[in-house]
């Protein structure tokens, strides 16, 4: 796996208490930004990242309910479906937003990385401009430093790194078509 997205982003265990107040997209940004400068060895998994930068209590009732099911990433996404925070447009993403990408590594564990390889990524927008979208992820499985800032453009390939490379084919996969959804945290 290239660029350090890696395995690991959904099982694991919950942050927060059940009765934490969400912190607001601005608090979670600046959450994710105090993690990459004071704690960038954290070896922490993409989604429980998420969720300790937003603390959310509603959250963690919401995925606590979900226990059989092993995917953190894809129970984060169906909540923020629940919630209606999909941004239709690319230009209606927002600093504090949570995104979710596929095809970040093999998943189903079947030799290739492909379109079977749902919610296995997610990160926080830290920045939106002129198509440039500027988060903020972890992963655990990474050499350290694990949480990143990183970019990937809808605009211009300058700005679409290779994330991991398909094991049967050697295929690069870049950060772009990795990109599943926006969410607004309601």
């Amino acid at each position: 796996v290239l660029g350090g997205w890696g395995t690991g982003c959904a099982p694991g265990h919950y942050l927060m208490s059940e009765d934490t107040q969400t912190a607001s997209p601005e608090e979670a940004v600046q959450n994710a930004k105090n993690y990459l400068i004071n704690q960038s060895d954290w070896k922490i998994d993409c989604s429980h990242f998420v969720l300790a930068c937003y603390h959310s209590g509603k959250m963690n009732r919401f995925l606590k309910h979900q226990r059989g099911n092993h995917n953190l990433v894809r129970d984060l996404n169906t909540y923020l479906e629940i919630q209606k925070g999909r941004r239709v447009h690319a230009t209606d993403i927002r600093p504090g937003d949570i995104l979710i990408f596929n095809k970040t590594y093999d998943i189903n564990h079947d030799g290739h990385i492909d379109d079977k390889d749902l919610y296995t990524h997610t990160g926080i927008v830290e920045d939106y401009q002129n198509g440039l979208v500027t988060y903020i992820d972890a992963s655990d499985d990474r050499k350290p430093p694990r949480i990143h800032l990183r970019r990937f453009s809808f605009i211009d390939n300058n700005f679409n790194e290779t994330v991991a490379r398909d094991p049967a084919t050697g295929r690069k996969i870049h950060a772009r078509e990795t990109f599943h959804a926006s969410y607004a945290v309601q």
